[in-house]
Order: structure tokens, then sequence, then C-alpha cells
């Protein structure tokens, strides 16, 4: 009897209060307060899409994070000095994702949120250093590995992120949010001032955390 092996299928569901995708984000806006501040843009581009978008942009940290480190250990840098850069890179990337957003780049996020790439570019770094000799770069990228790649070290910053005040947007909310603004002004599609049409969103956005809060 054959075996079929199962493979992840990205899925999201809208719900009144937001939307949930399968990778575990929750985005506190609906199709219909984005169709309500960017007229038309959902008749050029689907929901998933840009969804499935914003939710390549929010993992991107830990992809770009870990090649980053395999990167400069490859070029011979100190595997610790590396690994400090590596992660001082996170944390800047971690929370100023949204100033790099734009549908332009949507294909290299896609890139380093593929688990294909990152396993087999991770599995070919390690196996070259140990076939040199260089132990301590193999390791400390394992190491590396489970705590970019597993998500340890993101689930910490979300953890800190929760006990701030509830009234500053979630990261994810801050990355979509510049998704759909940069989708608007690539379409031509936004009307008025930007900033006004950001503030629109994010009280759309503090609505819906409100009203998930009090049920």
């Amino acid at each position: 009897m054959s075996r079929k092996v199962s493979k992840f299928e990205w899925n999201m569901v809208e719900l009144p209060d937001g939307i949930t995708t399968s990778n575990g984000n929750w985005y506190h806006t609906t199709s219909e307060a984005i169709q309500q501040y960017i007229p038309g843009l959902l008749k050029k581009h689907e929901i998933e899409k840009i969804i499935k978008n914003a939710d390549h942009w929010v993992s991107s940290s830990n992809g770009l994070s870990l090649i980053l480190y395999l990167v400069l250990v490859l070029l011979g840098a100190d595997a610790f000095i590396s690994a400090g850069i590596a992660l001082l890179f996170f944390l800047f990337w971690y929370y100023n994702t949204s100033a790099f957003v734009t549908p332009v780049l949507n294909a290299v996020a896609r890139l380093f949120h593929f688990d294909g790439f990152l396993y087999v570019a991770t599995a070919a770094s390690l196996i070259y250093l140990s076939m040199q000799g260089n132990q301590t770069p193999m390791w400390v990228g394992l190491g590396l590995f489970f705590l970019f790649k597993v998500g340890l070290l993101k689930m910490f910053l979300t953890w800190i992120s929760s006990k701030r005040s509830a009234q500053k947007a979630a990261r994810q909310d801050r990355i979509l949010n510049m998704l759909l603004v940069r989708y608007g002004i690539k379409e031509g599609l936004y009307s008025g001032n930007i900033q006004n049409m950001q503030d629109s969103l994010f009280k759309t956005i503090n609505y819906h955390k409100t009203r998930k809060k009090n049920k």
C-alpha cells in the first residue's frame, strides 16, 4: 500500500473580526475594510494573494538572518561574530520590516520564506563547513537554524510585544498596512493623503482588536 506524503498548503480564513492564516498570523482587518479604504484594489489583486504575500514578509526576518550568517561564515568570518551580526540584523529587520515592504520585492520575501530553499541552503552550507573541518561554525549554524527556522526568537519577541500597550498595531498589521498602501500606489488607486489612509486602516485594526477582546 502506498503512502501519500502530506504537504503543507497555505490557506486563510476570513472571520468577522479579522483574517487568520495557516502560518499562525492574525490580521485585524477584513476584505470589506480593505475595499473601503483602497477602492478597486481587490479587483486587481485577490485578497488571498495579498495576505499570502504579507505572511511571507512577516516571516522574512528568519530566513534573511539565517542566510546572512551562512554567507558570513562561508566567507571566512568568525562564527560568533557572524552569529552576533545575524542576531542584530534579525532584531533590526523584525522591528522595521514594514519600512521595506513593497510588492516589487514580494518574490524576494517569498524566497526567504520558502522551506525548500532554506533547508537546501542550510544543509549544503553546514555539510561543506563540516567537510572543511570548521566544526564551530557548523554547530553555531545548526543552533541558529533552530532559533530562526523553528521561530523560537520570533515567539519570544511576540510574547514581549503582547505585554506592551494594546493601542499599538501588531507587527503583522503594520506589515499588511504598508503592503496595502504600496499596492495602492503601484496601481494608482490610492486617493487623498497616504497618511490619512494609513490612519483609517489602523482605526479599523484597533476596532477589530477591541471587538475580539470584548468577546
